[in-house]
C-alpha cells in the first residue's frame, strides 16, 4: 500500500521518524525533509505493506498577532485541528505570557464563544464544547481571541497552513517576537506610551515606570522556555 502525505510533523530524528514506520511493517522507503520554518523533521512520502497505517492527525500552522501592538507582538504555533478552545485559551495564555487573570472569548462570523461560567454575556457558546477545526479549516481563515476586556487586548489566529501530524506531535511554539505587554497597563495606546516613557531617559515619568516593571523587556522571547511550560501543560 502506498501512502502519502504533504507533510507529517516530527519531532524525531529522520533515523527516528524511519524506524517509526518501519516497525509497521516491512521496511518502506521514506522520503524526509527538514522544514527550517517550523524547526521540525517532515516526511513527504513513504511506502509501507503495513496491514494498519499509521495514525495522524491534521495540524493547524496558527499566526497569533497582538492587534494594535508596533511593532507587533506574535507567536506562530503548531495545534491539533481537533484542540477544544477551552485548551487553545490555555495555549494562548502559556505562548503570549499572559497570567489568565481575566475574562476572555473567540469570536468568529459574529459568534461567541467562551467559558460558560465566566458569564461574559448571553448567547456564548461552550468553548469546552467547540473545536478548532469547527470555526476555521481553510487557509487564510481566522477569528479573534479577545482577553482582559477592561484592557481589550484583540488577537488575530491566522490559519496558515494544515499539516498532517503522527501521534508523537505534541502542541510546539515555532517563532515569535517580542514580549507580551504587563497585564492591567491599559491597552494596546497605554502600552505604545508605556514604550515611549521607557526609551526616553529624559521622561518624567520613567522613574516610576521602571519601579512598576521592574527587569521588563520589551524584545524579551524566548521558544525554550514557551515550549518548556507547553509541555507542562495539556494539549
Amino acid at each position: 500500500m502506498l501512502y502519502t502525505t504533504e507533510a507529517v510533523v516530527s519531532r524525531r530524528s529522520p533515523q527516528q521518524a524511519s524506524r517509526r514506520i518501519s516497525s509497521q511493517g516491512r521496511p518502506p522507503t521514506v522520503l524526509l525533509r527538514y522544514q527550517p520554518r517550523y524547526n521540525l523533521f517532515v516526511v513527504i512520502g513513504f511506502r509501507t505493506f503495513a496491514p494498519d497505517a499509521p495514525s495522524f492527525m491534521e495540524v493547524y500552522v496558527i499566526k497569533v498577532t497582538l492587534l494594535g501592538t508596533k511593532p507587533p507582538v506574535w507567536r506562530r504555533i503548531l495545534v491539533p485541528r481537533e484542540i477544544t478552545l477551552r485548551n487553545l485559551h490555555r495555549t494562548l495564555q502559556t505562548v503570549m505570557g499572559w497570567t489568565n487573570s481575566h475574562l476572555h472569548q473567540f469570536v468568529v462570523q459574529r459568534q461567541r464563544i467562551s467559558d460558560p461560567r465566566s458569564r461574559v454575556g448571553t448567547k456564548v457558546a461552550n468553548e469546552s464544547r467547540t473545536r478548532l477545526g469547527e470555526l476555521i479549516w481553510a487557509v487564510r481563515a481566522s477569528l479573534l481571541y479577545e482577553y482582559d476586556f477592561g484592557d481589550g487586548w484583540q488577537h488575530e489566529l491566522l490559519l496558515e497552513e494544515v499539516l498532517t501530524g503522527d501521534e508523537s506531535f505534541q502542541q510546539i511554539c515555532v517563532g515569535g517576537k517580542r514580549c507580551c505587554p504587563p497585564e492591567d497597563c491599559g491597552g494596546a495606546q497605554a502600552f505604545a506610551e508605556l514604550l515611549e516613557t521607557l526609551q526616553d531617559a529624559n521622561h518624567p515619568g520613567q522613574e516610576d515606570v521602571l519601579e512598576w516593571l521592574g527587569d521588563f523587556d520589551p524584545e524579551a522571547f524566548s521558544l525554550d522556555e514557551i515550549n518548556r511550560r507547553l509541555r507542562g501543560g495539556k494539549n
